[in-house]
């Protein structure tokens, strides 16, 4: 009989960059709000979604090709030329069929950059929603890659959100097969974290309060989002589960 694979060693980090070890597979939690943002747009039909650091970049890169949607934020709020902040709730009613963009964000796009750097494994991107779609790739990747040792590295990018921590310690749970912490009390976590409390602030109207309902949640797609690396470029895309 053969041996029950055991469960990957699992370490989580919080903020941008962290020291990193090698390991099989990472994976970038930013729930509030890029990554949410992200799974949004491929449901609505996005194709790809190019992740670059800085917003002259991602002017850039748009400029060349103007069939290109702009996309991202800086301290929450969209630039004035941008085609689409980093709202789910705006880019749920958005027509993205097809349709490629560029996307710059101030945590998790950071994030990313810094966990694809000389990184051979497998690179997930995801909020709370997509977490058990990203447990689901994560394991398929792990069995057909069998090690003596595995190891996942969870990036929580916000340095000090709770939305991303309780996201973290949600997958870790379930990478060792473990039923808590369940859903609701991570969906609470993030309802009642401190970016969620800016969102829900009506004297703040820059933040739009509809998007937490989309952050907030457990909605899993059907697919898991990778980055691959082409050149020079970070590429996120729709991994059919």
């Amino acid at each position: 009989m053969s041996q029950a694979r055991r469960p990957p060693e699992v370490a989580i980090f919080q903020g941008h960059r962290p020291q990193l070890k090698p390991a099989a597979v990472r994976i970038v939690i930013d729930t509030i709000r890029a990554f949410t943002h992200t799974q949004v747009a491929f449901e609505g039909g996005a194709e790809r979604i190019l992740l670059v650091a800085s917003i002259d970049e991602a002017r850039r890169r748009a400029r060349q090709h103007p069939g290109w949607l702009l996309a991202g934020e800086r301290n929450a709020v969209k630039p004035a030329d941008f085609d689409l902040g980093n709202s789910p709730a705006l880019t749920a009613r958005a027509q993205l069929q097809g349709r490629t963009l560029v996307l710059t964000t101030s945590n998790g796009v950071q994030a990313v950059a810094h966990a694809a750097h000389d990184f051979e494994g497998l690179l997930l991107v995801t909020g709370l929603a997509n977490a058990g779609s990203t447990v689901a790739a994560t394991r398929a990747y792990l069995n057909a890659h069998p090690g003596p040792s595995p190891t996942v590295q969870i990036l929580a990018s916000h340095p000090e959100g709770d939305e991303d921590l309780a996201t973290a310690q949600w997958l870790e749970a379930r990478l060792h097969g473990l039923a808590q912490p369940d859903d609701t009390r991570a969906i609470r976590r993030v309802w009642e974290c401190r970016a969620a409390r800016k969102f829900a602030d009506p004297t703040r109207p820059e933040y739009l309060s509809d998007d937490i309902p989309f952050c907030a949640r457990r909605a899993d797609a059907p697919f898991a989002m990778v980055v691959e690396r082409q050149g020079a470029d970070l590429w996120l895309t729709r991994q059919p589960l």
